[in-house]
């Protein structure tokens, strides 16, 4: 929360024109009220811990005969876990004013988002449906909101492999951190090689090829340590 106040105080990190975008942690007042005071735009996820946001913006979606835009992701993808994915992203906006929803906390609020995203087991046929509300201070297409969004989900997996992987979390005091955290990138990078070259092989001491799977060999297995880096992924 701290480092976030530090960058949007950074007239040269935070330029007018900039899109941010927030998963539920940082969907608070002050910090998206800032960014459109700003002059930039956010994307922020709706908490479920923030009762009165959320639901009002639901009870604002189901006002609208139909989405004001839509869009089906049409690059579904199998999981490691062999489920199939695909989403789609309905758009609320208002035709005639800028403000679709008003909330006496939040300002301007001129976009709600609501993502649907379908799992099929691709080997049971088993499907769970979840359901995403995200808001937005500007306005475009289901096509662009969608793009925006999947690009924070990467950044956001991408994350979590350095989190658990590498336990970048727990590591704040190192005398290189920007060192540190370029290694560790590389690190990640190297797993996410392995992992698209050899995903359905049976190529590891576990016999299956997944992120944890990988980084438990090269934990204990120098002579893979050795072949992740002197691999060549690239022609």
């Amino acid at each position: 929360m701290t480092a976030l106040k530090e960058v949007l105080n950074d007239n040269i990190f935070s330029n007018e024109g900039q899109i941010f975008s927030f998963d539920a942690l940082l969907t608070q007042s002050e910090i998206l009220n800032t960014i459109d005071e700003q002059g930039n735009r956010y994307i922020a996820k709706l908490k479920d811990n923030q009762k009165h946001l959320k639901e009002k913006a639901i009870k604002t979606i189901e006002e609208f005969n139909q989405p004001t835009d839509r869009v089906d992701d049409e690059d579904s993808y199998l999981t490691e876990n062999n489920k199939r994915v695909s989403r789609k992203v309905e758009v609320f906006q208002n035709k005639s004013a800028d403000l679709v929803m008003y909330h006496e906390n939040f300002q301007n609020i001129q976009s709600l988002i609501k993502v649907t995203k379908t799992l099929t087991n691709a080997q049971t046929g088993e499907v769970t449906i979840s359901t995403q509300y995200l808001m937005a201070n500007f306005k475009t297409t289901a096509k662009e909101f969608l793009q925006k969004i999947l690009q924070h989900w990467r950044v956001e997996t991408y994350h979590y492999h350095l989190d658990m992987l590498t336990e970048e979390d727990d590591h704040i005091a190192y005398k290189e951190p920007f060192s540190i955290a370029i290694l560790r990138s590389f690190t990640v990078n190297l797993y996410q090689l392995f992992l698209n070259e050899n995903k359905d092989k049976k190529v590891l001491l576990t016999g299956k090829t997944t992120m944890a799977d990988i980084k438990r060999n090269a934990l204990y297995r120098d002579d893979f340590s050795v072949q992740l880096i002197e691999s060549n992924y690239i022609d």
